[in-house]
């Protein structure tokens, strides 16, 4: 997966499944799995504010918590879900500034920057090092069921892989599959990082945001 479909992956099927809301709403799979293996040691997510010029970027969430990078998922394992005062509270974790509203609405548990943290891989070196696969670029969209942990994307654009080379395109190529499937067969993550912008909604709600990170390989349904 390239940074962009990598990222809307990271941010639809990891990042709103780590809001806080979500997991007391019995609607995340990661309920419940504070400190359990989620993922392999390739993946590293993090929500972090903080990022100069980027689109999900600022200080103070909108209930006045100076924002911080936030760790989600550390080398594979689960270590924090995304709080807004109200959630932090009744799960008796730390507020981590993720309260944000548009205009004067409610504050809701959102993201803002999210992003899978670079590996040590160069991208043609991966791509040299996969025997056979498909190289997805871009997103045109998808689906996500936070609850049952299952998630399906469109991909702009399609190569097969062969014996380390890009090959063959694909005509509308995407992915599916369960969540921590993906995240434990993550094997490798390049070294580039790239944030993708763009609006996210939540209840009628829609704040700016950033998604994305290094290329990812890992084994997937390709629909």
């Amino acid at each position: 997966l390239d940074p962009e479909l990598a990222g809307v992956f990271i941010h639809e099927a990891v990042g709103h499944a780590s809001e806080a809301d979500l997991v007391l709403q019995r609607d995340s799979v990661f309920r419940d799995k504070i400190g359990e293996r989620v993922g392999s040691d390739y993946v590293t997510v993090i929500d972090n504010p903080l990022i100069e010029n980027a689109f999900g970027h600022y200080k103070y969430d909108s209930e006045g918590v100076r924002g911080r990078e936030t760790v989600i998922i550390e080398e594979g394992i689960l270590k924090s879900y995304l709080h807004s005062r109200e959630t932090a509270g009744r799960l008796d974790m730390d507020v981590t500034g993720n309260g944000r509203a548009q205009g004067l609405n409610r504050p809701l548990v959102r993201m803002s920057n999210t992003y899978i943290k670079p590996g040590d891989w160069n991208f043609e070196e991966l791509i040299e090092d996969t025997r056979n696969g498909i190289f997805l670029r871009g997103s045109r969209g998808g689906q996500v069921d936070t609850g049952k942990g299952l998630f399906q994307f469109n991909a702009v654009e399609a190569f097969l892989i062969e014996k380390g080379e890009l090959k063959t395109p694909l005509r509308d190529a995407g992915l599916s599959g369960e969540i921590m499937e993906i995240l434990h067969n993550v094997d490798g993550v390049t070294e580039e990082f790239k944030l993708s912008v763009g609006y996210c909604g939540k209840n009628g709600q829609s704040v700016p945001v950033g998604d994305g990170g290094g290329s990812i390989r890992t084994k997937a349904v390709i629909s």
